[in-house]
């Protein structure tokens, strides 16, 4: 029994040493992957950490630093430097979310309001809207002002407006607190706006007035707002020589600004799964810092002069990386367009070095300069997806290692490789990117694959090669040579959009997932992905599991509030009923597409599940328990008493405080709970609220006793 145990032991070391020698140097791979780890981490957390704990990164450095990890052998030294990770990416979102603090609106004032413009955009329903910075709330504290506030224009036409980035105004505005979230553990807009220091969102009620700027203006604000200013300005023009749709998405392609994208347009990219071609993102910065790379390196080696003395390779990419930055100056720097050049960043620093442009090394270290930048953008869609595409990419190109269509001799094998090339970048891409985008947005688009298939050589050969040429003739004036055959090429991409939209069965609606479904998938993913060894399969597991809870996720609750109980939505036999046709279109939206559910608003309202009529609703809930709602501005105490019996879940949007047998929910549960969701089990209403009570920093409400059960 002990020679065994011995032979275990031996062919346990030997496993352990082969592995080690075949994953040596891929730890690192996994530092972005832990520094995200604890950034989920601190903003799971149901109450605000004290500032000291930031100081938990101090015990795996102590390891690091002193070499007792060391002494523990390469598992030591994996735990040490996960440990590490994780607190470093905890200590970065709590110090972010300090940094970010700034005064928020607590309730709505009708005021005078005077400010910057940031930036001029549209809202939905096709108003300008602009963000101020320089607040000054006529009636307010300074220190109770906001740090940034957006404004809609609802009475003004947005080409009657003139307003430009940089200029002072002076209007009257009814503003309100950012809204929160329309349903628990949906996308959270206060928090979104609270790291945006926007303190306040409103609308104009009268003109605006434009005001003399401030003369004194440090460097930098000077050229943030003359770059936006061009910005508008480039956006105006393309839209004037391309009018219609062609020229909204030349305007969202070259300067970021999607304002002019009507609702048809993006519902068809959406639709075709094209969507990502109107965000600066990794495609449109590789794009174009691939065409400058090539078209530099290929100049240079037509002068002998310079080819013969001078590295060429690295004076292109030199070149590529000062068009990027531009690029990413004059596109507004969104988050997508950082994420993109911190990539394009890395690779182009790569060849300088003489080392490969594109590994997994070089997007972890552009993860984790993007989490540094912005712990925050972890949550977002796009930094999931394109990170999640091109780790798949990257890790499929070293596990195959195709041949690079630059190799092949004959033109037509070029261009058959590199249809072949596009074809599975659209399948690789597309299966690492499908569960975040039926995760964030429930749906799948069943037709992608073909739309990309035809888009991204259109996209990749005619638009963007114009788009820079057009950067170069307008020098001269002449950059309508390039602006209208790019229209061209646009309208085509349109049009393949619009046809496979209409393709029956096109988008697949999905019910929400679970979170922890999409960090299995993520986590299997990221396992194997980065591993080089067989243990990397043991990823399947993970996948497969998430996948699984995803197929099968909890039942949808069967009442929903949006904040303030403007509106409510029942779950009935052939769906979601909500009590308005029209009011609360975003929420109403939200909530049948998280149920999976593809009807329209006035569909939802026309439902039996839910009598309604004018400031009153009621519907028939599952065991036994009845709703109803008291919409009024004044309810009358004695109506709502007669209500409040056994089983009955009474919602009154601004009822007094009232005692009684019924599940009462009344003007300050409402704002203690924000949006709700109501779950009846076993003769209990379990009760969600999407508000911390103010146990966050971007959560400043704080609440009294809340209610979290009826029975």
């Amino acid at each position: 029994m002990g020679q065994r145990a011995k032979e275990d032991k031996v062919r346990l070391q030997r496993v352990a040493a082969t592995l080690y020698t075949a994953e040596s140097g891929r730890a690192m791979l996994w530092v972005p992957v832990g520094m995200g780890m604890g950034i989920a981490l601190y903003f799971s957390l149901a109450a605000e950490p004290p500032v000291w704990t930031a100081t938990c990164v101090l015990a795996p450095l102590f390891l690091a630093m002193t070499g007792l990890a060391r002494r523990l052998g390469w598992v030591g030294y994996a735990l040490t430097l996960g440990a590490l990770a994780i607190a470093t990416g905890f200590a970065l979102a709590l110090a972010h979310a300090h940094a970010a603090k700034a005064p928020m609106l607590p309730e709505m004032i009708e005021t005078g309001v005077e400010g910057r413009v940031v930036s001029v955009g549209r809202s939905a329903s096709g108003a300008p809207r602009l963000l101020l910075d320089q607040v000054r709330l006529f009636g307010v504290e300074r220190s109770e002002t906001p740090a940034r506030i957006r404004i809609s224009l609802v009475e003004q036409r947005p080409d009657e407006t003139g307003i430009l980035p940089g200029q002072r105004v002076r209007l009257q505005a009814r503003i309100f607190p950012p809204g929160g979230a329309v349903e628990p553990g949906a996308f959270d807009f206060h928090r979104s706006a609270y790291f945006d220091r926007i303190g306040a969102v409103g609308y104009a009620v009268g003109p605006t007035l434009r005001l003399r700027a401030a003369e004194r203006v440090s460097w930098v604000d000077r050229a943030s707002l003359t770059l936006a200013l061009l910005r508008k300005r480039i956006a105006d023009g393309l839209r004037a020589q391309l009018p219609g749709p062609e020229g909204a998405f030349a305007a969202a392609i070259i300067v970021g600004d999607r304002s002019g994208i009507e609702e048809t347009e993006e519902e068809h990219l959406r639709a075709a799964n094209l969507s990502h071609l109107l965000a600066i993102s990794g495609l449109h910065m590789g794009i174009l810092c691939g065409l400058i790379f090539g078209l530099v390196r290929g100049g240079l080696a037509l002068i002998p002069a310079i080819a013969l003395r001078y590295p060429t390779k690295k004076l292109a990419a030199a070149a590529a990386l000062a068009m990027g930055a531009a690029y990413l100056a004059l596109s507004g720097a969104t988050v997508p367009t950082q994420r993109a050049f911190a990539m394009v960043v890395v690779a182009l620093v790569a060849v300088l070095l003489d080392r490969p442009a594109i590994t997994l090394r070089a997007l972890a270290l552009a993860a984790v300069i993007v989490l540094i930048w912005r712990p925050v953008s972890l949550f977002d869609a796009g930094f999931q997806m394109s990170f999640a595409a091109t780790v798949a990419l990257v890790s499929t190109f070293e596990a195959v290692r195709l041949d690079s269509p630059g190799k092949a001799s004959h033109p037509a094998r070029r261009v058959l490789l590199y249809l072949a090339g596009i074809a599975a970048t659209s399948l690789v891409a597309g299966l690492a990117t499908g569960p975040f985008a039926a995760y964030h947005f429930n749906r799948v688009a069943l037709w992608g694959l073909p739309a990309n298939l035809l888009a991204l050589p259109i996209m990749g050969l005619w638009i963007a090669p114009l788009a820079v040429l057009s950067g170069v003739l307008s020098l001269f004036g002449l950059a309508a040579w390039a602006v209208v055959p790019m229209g061209e090429g646009i309208g085509a991409v349109l049009e393949v959009a619009e046809r496979i939209a209409a393709l029956p069965g096109a988008v697949q609606p999905m019910q929400a997932w679970p979170p922890a479904a999409l960090a299995l998938i993520a986590l299997g993913g990221l396992w194997l992905s980065l591993w080089r060894s067989p243990i990397r399969f043991a990823g399947a597991v993970p996948v497969a599991f998430g996948l699984w809870i995803s197929a099968d996720p909890p039942p949808r609750p069967n009442l929903l509030i949006a904040p303030g109980a403007r509106l409510v939505g029942v779950l009935g036999e052939d769906g979601r009923a909500v009590d308005h046709r029209r009011a609360q279109g975003f929420a109403a939206q939200t909530w049948l597409r998280r149920d999976g559910d593809a009807a329209d608003q006035e569909t939802a309202a026309s439902r039996a599940a839910l009598s309604h009529g004018r400031g009153w609703a009621r519907a028939d809930l599952a065991e036994g328990w009845r709703l109803e709602v008291v919409q009024g501005r004044k309810p009358d105490r004695a109506a709502l008493a007669e209500l409040c019996i056994p089983k009955t879940i009474l919602i009154a949007r601004h009822g007094p405080p009232l005692a009684g047998a019924c599940c009462y929910l009344g003007e300050a549960h409402l704002r203690d709970l924000g949006a709700a969701a109501l779950r009846i089990a076993e003769g209990r209403v379990e009760i969600e609220g999407a508000r911390s009570g103010g146990k966050r920093l971007w959560d400043q409400h704080a609440a009294g006793r809340p209610i979290n059960r009826c029975e």
